[in-house]
């Protein structure tokens, strides 16, 4: 069984490299969901471009938060991600809010380059959380 801090740094480091290989091949990362159960295995992600392709960032967004929301609400989840590229005026990240039961964050990944070469610089730490507390509200 891992502790809150592992699971956090787990979960943190799997939403992560997933949005690093969804930005490298597709140039920007659709907001997605991730779950791992409590010993922090198992990791489950959901796409809603999948089931919506013509849904809005807001729509996607929306689509991914009520999934969480329905999978921590099915038990055994012991931390969640949201990921998606965030942007203001001519900047852009990988944003990703990672919870578990004790503890969230919300970091803000630049990134720079282009295609395969796209690489991701040091996280911002970014005020509160992108939605929610979604998990942690349920502990």
């Amino acid at each position: 069984m891992m502790n809150d801090q592992e699971l956090l740094e787990k979960t943190l480091y799997v939403a992560k490299e997933a949005g690093l290989l969804l930005l490298r091949k597709h140039g920007t990362v659709l907001p997605f969901g991730l779950t791992l159960d409590t010993a922090g295995d198992h990791p489950k992600t959901w796409f809603p471009r999948d089931q919506l392709p013509r849904a809005s960032w807001d729509e996607l967004l929306d689509a991914t938060i009520a999934h969480l929301e329905r999978s921590i609400g099915s038990g055994g989840v012991g931390a969640i991600a949201l990921v998606t590229t965030l942007e203001s005026g001519s900047e852009s990240g990988l944003g990703i809010q990672v919870e578990t039961r004790d503890s969230s964050l919300f970091l803000v990944y630049p990134y720079s380059g282009t295609g395969q070469s796209r690489s991701l610089g040091e996280p911002q730490s970014a005020e509160g959380l992108l939605v929610g507390p979604l998990l942690m509200e349920r502990a």
